[in-house]
């Protein structure tokens, strides 16, 4: 009887363990079809990249920065946002009361000015959204985008300035912010992260 008893516990065992291997081999081949198997960095048209915001898997998207000269000789901070799956945002150009539009700003400081809005390429499209929270018209972000914020250089001297970029990521409806930090240093100016985001 005790032999019975015992045989047949090992093969339960046996049995479980087989079916726990199958399920950990299914789990394993699901998550390798979620992850892209070759991620191609950078995913934006900068030639040069300054900063880039680590790459995450799991994000609902990337950015990446720069500081650009312009036509007429001024400096662009440049945001390139890559979207992922069918992530998107408000617009800075969004007419209405969002809490969550996209906004780009830099710390008051006496040796760097914002000079302008923010450029948008592609320009967002308004459209009828009749979300309970939205309920009208709204410039949904649902592309990938480069944002540039026209600054002006008020010194020589070498400097920092503290800024951040602020918005809501749909649909998981969380609102992010991402410090970074503008530098001069003998005349050359760039943009980094700043601390974690």
């Amino acid at each position: 009887m005790n032999r019975i008893l015992l045989g047949f516990i090992l093969l339960i065992s046996m049995s479980c363990s087989t079916k726990s291997q199958e399920s950990d081999k299914a789990i394993a081949s699901i998550e390798e079809d979620m992850i892209p198997s070759n991620v191609n960095l950078p995913l934006n048209p900068f030639e040069i990249i300054s900063a880039k915001e680590p790459y995450s898997p799991h994000s609902p998207y990337h950015l990446d920065f720069k500081i650009k000269n312009a036509e007429d000789n001024s400096k662009q901070l440049v945001v390139f946002i890559t979207l992922k799956g069918d992530s998107y945002f408000v617009s800075p150009n969004a007419n209405g009361d969002f809490k969550g539009r996209f906004s780009m700003t830099i710390d008051e400081n006496s040796n760097l000015e914002v000079e302008g809005d923010i450029i948008e390429i592609p320009k967002s499209v308004e459209e009828t959204d009749t979300h309970h929270h939205v309920n009208g018209t709204v410039k949904w972000v649902k592309e990938n985008t480069t944002y540039k914020l026209p600054l002006k250089v008020m010194t020589k001297k070498d400097f920092e300035a503290t800024g951040i970029i602020k918005f809501t990521i749909e649909p998981r409806c969380t609102f992010e912010e991402i410090p970074f930090l503008i530098s001069q240093k003998s005349g050359e100016l760039s943009v980094k992260l700043n601390g974690g985001c």
